[in-house]
Order: structure tokens, then C-alpha cells, then sequence
């Protein structure tokens, strides 16, 4: 019968604790220090297995196709996929019925294909370093009930292959083979993805996740780990955390990212320290931390402070010419609603088909930022021939002035200025047209927003999006003015919420400016 429910607090539909015992019982610790030694993972990476072997309670089928464990560095990723590969070739990883318990009970995958992606034709890879030590080394003579019968290795250092004694195979996979493989993997592991910066790797991991769906029986699916990655580059773990953050990943995609919080400043010994101990959770124990901040202020290791916090912190850091900085951006989002009625100022920037179109509002009692809408172009063939809906802009700007209080609206004319003539007739004085092409206000408006934002005067909501424009937004210097670009001309990761909430922030200082209080008529528009 199906599940019944939890035995325990915080119990769940998973195979992952009967197979965290088969791991414990019959695999060890990869090359290194400690290789050979009996495993004892912490709590931290007991949740992650079990959690990436959720069950629908109902069917017994797996809940996600992909994991994604993302941690500092030195924080074991690649040893812990390495444990994963290997139960997925000769453990129980599958439903196999439900017990007396009704719990669910695993079984092995039949004739499994496993991949290990490799991100250079003249290595391997740590993952499946440690797959090979284990079922070709270690295995044979430990457990050779287990490995026995696994062949394709002579040694584990170099090995590319290993061939299953019940049929099947592990393989260390690289670009060119990728393309010319009919993909009926089980499992892949695509290991620190944020290096799959070149377009051959990148095409590498579309083509074995496309192929992931061809054999339903065994329901196969990818685990992704990754250190932070570096900002720009659009890395396949960019693209993936970036859509996390968004909210566009398919609830079929787990991921676990720790990152350190607030301020990065490594001089700060202290403050560092501390957020090394919470990134590295329970490994900290174990994990030389001073040996680690040592490494983060030395300039051979990490000449610059973005590069420390990537590797160290886990935190994905924009170099010096970012707009602001990221940890600011953390810093000042605060989950509030802002009531129907309050006095707000809007901003708006518009386009018409590639860049995002957003309505951004500023409380106008302490300058509380909130997207009131975004509009972005989808991403994959979804994005071909996409227009921004201009009707329900228009309709979502003549809505806001009946849920709010409005003070005035800055709207960029560009692309829109027979619209914002429109709706200055209907809406009145209100609506103001606000050229974003006129650098010297724009810089001063971008950084009366900026200087607030890094005091911490001005919060906002925390919206993904708006998060990830702000993230996107580098500096454009123009003479003495400072304005903001994209990393590179035609990107497509949009800054338009900073262009929004900068028009917004604007005109609630001006509106102050020219007389509005606390005091004044609500003067909400009801009727069209």
C-alpha cells in the first residue's frame, strides 16, 4: 500500500535513508588522506541525499530529474557525487515496492549507464576518480560481493571506464563523446559546472540532460555541483542558480546552495571567520579555516577579494565595476506588503520585444521599493517572435493609480511615448514623461539610489527579479557621470529594474520636493 505518512519529525517519502546505510556499509573515502576510511556523512549531506531521492508518496516514482549541491570549496562535492555514481550503479536507488512499514524499499537500476562529465579531454575528473577507486581498487578487495566482477580498470588514476558485472557501465564522458552518444544514460553527474563556460561543455551538458528523458522505466536524472561561479561569464551553474533565483526552475530540479550572507569583507578577520564557519556548516570541524582565510588574503591565491568570496564563501561576487556591490543588494531586502492605498511613486521603462519592461513603486513615506510588474522575454524557443503585451502594461500602470495613492509616474518615452501621451490625458499631471537618454539627470538619479541603498536608507522587497537586475548592473562612466551598463553590449541578462526603481526613487524626491506630505489627498483614480 502506499505510504502511510511520517514515522518521525521531519520524515519523508525517500529512499535516501535506506540508501545512506548501503553507502555507509559499502563504499569509503575516495582518494586522499583519509582513502579507504569508513564513511560517517554530517547531517548537512544526509538532508541532501535524502531529499534528492524524495518519492511521490503515491506512485513511488522519483520527485526530482535534477540535483544541485553547491558549496565552498574543499567542501567534498565531487567525493559525495562519486558516493552517489556508485550507488546508482550497484545500490538500491529505485522503487522497488513498499515494506511492511509501508516505506518505500529500493531496488538497483537495470543495466545502468552512468556518466561522469569530464570538462577537458585529458582528465576525468575528481568524481569519477573517486567512482573508480572505489569499484575498481578498494571494492574488489573489501567487497567483492559488491564490486566483484567489475572490470575496465588497471589503474584508477587513469581509468575512463568501468563495466559492470551485472551489465551496464560508468563512463567518463567528455565534449566530442557527448555529441556522438545515443544517450540512454541513468545517471550523469556534471561536476563543478561553473566551469562549463566554452560552448563545446555547455552543449555538452544540453545534449546528455535532453537525452536524460529516453528511458522512463528507469527514471534517470543529473546531479550538478559546483563551487560559485563567476559572474558574466554564463556558466552553466550561472544559468542555473540565476533561473533558481528567479523562481523558473521546474520543481523537478532540487537545489541546495549555502552561501555565506551579509557583507563580504575580508579584512575583516572576524566577520570572515564567522561566515566561513556557517558556509562550511558541520565540515568546519574538520576544515583548517585559518589555513583557509590565509589563503583568501593572499594575492597569489586570490588577488582579488571577488575571487576569495567565490571559492571561499561560495558567494558569486561581480568585480569592481559592478554597480553595487551583491552583498548590499541581500542586505537590503525585506519581505513587507505595502497596503492598497498607501502613497507610492512610480517608475517605469519600457521596451518592446527583447529587453524586460518594468513598473517599479517607491513608498513614498520611507522610499520601500516593490516590483508592481515585470515583463521579460521567456528564454528558449518560447522567446521567438515574443512582444512585450502592451495592453496589459497599460492596464497594470491604470490599475496601480487605483490600488495606490500615486504621487507621480516617471516613465521613460522610449518606445512608448504616444502611450505615456495617453495615459497623461487620461491620468492627469501625474504621469510625467522622464527621459533615461539624459545622462546628467540620470546619473544623479542612479545615484541617489545608489549612495541610499548603501547606507541603508532604502529597502526593497526582495523580488527575484529585481534582485537579479541589480546583480546584472555594471558601471558605464561617462566623463564624471556614473550610469550603468550591462556586463557586454548584447547581453541578455536585463539591468531594467535598477533603470525602474532609480525613475521611482526619483520622483518620490521630487514629488517631497515640490510640497507632497503625508497630509495630502489621496487621490486614487477609480473610474475609466
Amino acid at each position: 500500500m502506499p505510504w502511510t505518512g511520517p514515522l518521525f519529525e521531519g520524515h519523508v517519502c525517500s529512499l535516501g535513508y535506506e540508501l545512506l546505510d548501503w553507502i555507509h556499509e559499502f563504499e569509503c573515502h575516495g582518494p586522499g588522506d583519509v582513502q579507504g576510511e569508513p564513511l560517517d556523512y554530517d547531517d548537512e549531506m544526509r538532508d541532501f541525499v535524502i531529499e534528492a531521492y524524495r518519492l511521490d508518496p503515491n506512485t513511488g516514482r522519483r520527485v526530482y530529474d535534477e540535483g544541485v549541491l553547491s558549496r565552498p570549496k574543499g567542501r567534498a562535492k565531487s567525493e559525495i557525487a562519486g558516493h552517489i555514481a556508485i550507488a546508482e550503479a550497484f545500490g538500491p536507488v529505485r522503487f522497488g515496492g513498499w515494506g511492511a512499514d509501508s516505506q518505500p524499499v529500493g531496488r538497483p537500476v537495470t543495466s545502468p549507464l552512468l556518466k561522469c562529465l569530464a570538462t577537458e579531454e585529458s582528465q576525468t575528473g575528481n568524481t569519477f576518480e573517486v567512482v573508480a577507486f572505489i569499484a575498481a581498487d578498494w571494492g574488489q578487495d573489501v567487497h567483492p560481493d559488491v564490486y566483484g566482477g567489475a572490470s575496465g580498470v588497471r589503474q584508477y588514476q587513469s581509468a575512463t571506464a568501468i563495466y559492470l558485472p551485472h551489465g551496464g557501465e560508468i563512463r567518463a564522458c567528455t565534449s566530442g563523446a557527448a555529441s556522438k552518444d545515443g544517450g540512454k544514460e541513468t545517471f550523469v553527474v556534471a561536476d563543478e559546472s561553473h566551469l562549463y563556460v566554452l560552448r563545446e561543455l555547455k552543449s555538452m551538458y544540453g545534449t546528455v540532460r535532453r537525452n536524460l528523458g529516453k528511458r522512463k522505466l528507469a527514471e534517470p536524472w543529473m546531479l550538478q555541483t559546483s563551487t560559485a561561479y563567476r559572474p558574466g561569464e554564463q556558466s552553466v551553474f550561472e544559468d542555473t542558480l540565476t533561473a533558481w533565483r528567479k523562481g523558473e526552475l521546474s520543481s523537478t530540479v532540487y537545489v541546495n546552495h549555502r552561501e555565506a550572507k551579509g557583507r563580504v569583507d575580508i579584512s575583516d578577520r572576524p566577520h570572515t571567520m564567522a561566515q566561513l564557519r556557517d558556509v562550511y556548516g558541520a565540515a568546519a570541524e574538520w576544515m583548517d579555516l585559518d589555513r583557509i582565510y590565509r589563503e583568501m588574503t593572499d594575492p597569489r591565491s586570490c588577488p582579488d577579494e571577488e575571487t576569495a568570496a567565490r571559492y571561499f564563501l561560495n558567494r558569486p561576487m561581480s568585480g569592481k565595476d559592478a554597480w553595487i556591490p551583491d552583498a548590499v543588494v541581500e542586505r537590503q531586502a525585506r519581505k513587507e506588503p505595502v497596503e492598497e492605498g498607501s502613497a507610492i511613486a512610480l517608475g517605469f521603462d519600457g521596451s518592446l520585444n527583447d529587453d524586460s519592461t518594468v513598473l517599479i513603486g517607491s513608498r513614498m513615506s520611507d522610499g520601500f521599493l516593490f516590483p508592481i510588474g515585470i515583463w521579460a522575454k521567456p528564454t528558449g524557443p518560447e522567446g521567438n517572435w515574443w512582444e512585450v503585451p502592451r495592453a496589459d502594461v497599460l492596464a497594470m500602470i491604470r490599475e496601480a493609480f487605483e490600488r495606490y495613492n500615486v504621487s507621480r509616474l516617471y516613465a521613460d518615452p522610449h518606445e512608448w511615448r504616444s502611450d505615456i501621451d495617453a495615459l497623461q490625458q487620461d491620468l492627469g499631471e501625474r504621469v510625467l514623461p522622464w527621459a533615461t537618454s539624459r545622462e546628467v539627470q540620470m546619473s544623479a538619479a542612479l545615484d541617489r539610489l545608489r549612495v541610499d541603498l548603501m547606507s541603508g536608507a532604502v529597502w526593497h522587497d526582495g523580488d527575484g527579479v529585481l534582485m537579479e537586475h541589480f546583480r546584472n548592473a555594471y558601471v558605464a562612466r561617462k566623463g564624471g557621470k556614473r550610469l550603468v551598463r550591462k556586463e557586454y553590449p548584447n547581453s541578455d541578462r536585463k539591468i531594467d529594474s535598477v533603470v525602474g526603481a532609480a525613475l521611482a526613487y526619483e520622483a518620490r524626491a521630487d514629488a517631497i520636493s515640490a510640497g507632497w506630505t503625508e497630509s495630502s489627498d489621496d487621490n486614487r483614480v477609480f473610474c475609466w
